[in-house]
């Protein structure tokens, strides 16, 4: 990558109060509002530590978010109206690229709290592709980086990960699809929840966890 190439990372992220509905078995909402901020953070403060990343946008439509994005010095970006993720992504990237044409991107969910620079540096950053895939434990896409930026449409969903791998090939793109452990695992469910607390380690996450003693929760299997 050159000093005429920078490679820009998005975070897209819903409200912060409407996120992560499926962990209400064990989080109340005000605690999921705190987890998916925390979270945020987390994902952020490892982009701009990560040495190979030039700049930061958060793809969001919530005033809370774009605070955190500007705190950590990434540019807010606002969703749009129409097309859910994939929309607001393709409009977030169009945007990038009226200023920056020979940009690169990676687009990364906010809501990886496990994922460290270096695992990003070792893996994605250093797999010789047009087209890098982190594949999440469910078939998704939980990490892209696209050289250039224009190479590949967005369709994150459900086994997105083999759609944009085969859209990769079909456009005659060099692709490689990685498993690698902090980006397999997005925190969607209370088991992902148990997975992520029992590889330690410390983060705004970790301490938002234990100070709501989510490990004895989890037990049990119901919030407060």
């Amino acid at each position: 990558m050159t000093d005429r190439d920078p490679l820009w990372a998005l975070v897209p992220v819903r409200s912060l109060g409407d996120g992560k509905r499926r962990l209400s078995p064990v989080l109340a909402p005000d605690e999921r509002r705190a987890l998916v901020r925390s979270m945020l953070h987390d994902v952020l403060d490892v982009l701009r530590r990560c040495r190979r990343v030039d700049r930061v946008a958060v793809v969001t439509g919530d005033a809370a978010a774009a605070a955190v994005a500007a705190a950590h010095g990434a540019v807010p970006l606002p969703e749009t109206l129409e097309g859910g993720l994939n929309g607001s992504l393709d409009a977030a990237r169009a945007r990038l690229l009226c200023r920056h044409p020979r940009a690169h991107v990676l687009m990364m969910p906010a809501d990886l709290p496990g994922v460290t620079p270096a695992e990003l540096e070792s893996t994605v950053m250093a797999a010789d592709a047009d087209v890098v895939l982190a594949r999440s434990t469910d078939g998704g896409t939980n990490a892209m980086l696209l050289r250039p930026i224009a190479s590949l449409p967005f369709d994150f969903g459900p086994d997105s990960c083999r759609r944009h791998r085969d859209a990769a090939i079909a456009a005659g793109r060099s692709v490689r699809v990685l498993d690698s452990p902090g980006l397999a695992l997005d925190i969607d469910r209370p088991a992902d929840l148990a997975a992520f607390l029992s590889r330690g380690g410390s983060s705004r996450t970790i301490d938002l966890l234990h100070r709501l003693r989510i490990p004895d929760r989890l037990l049990v299997g119901a919030a407060p």
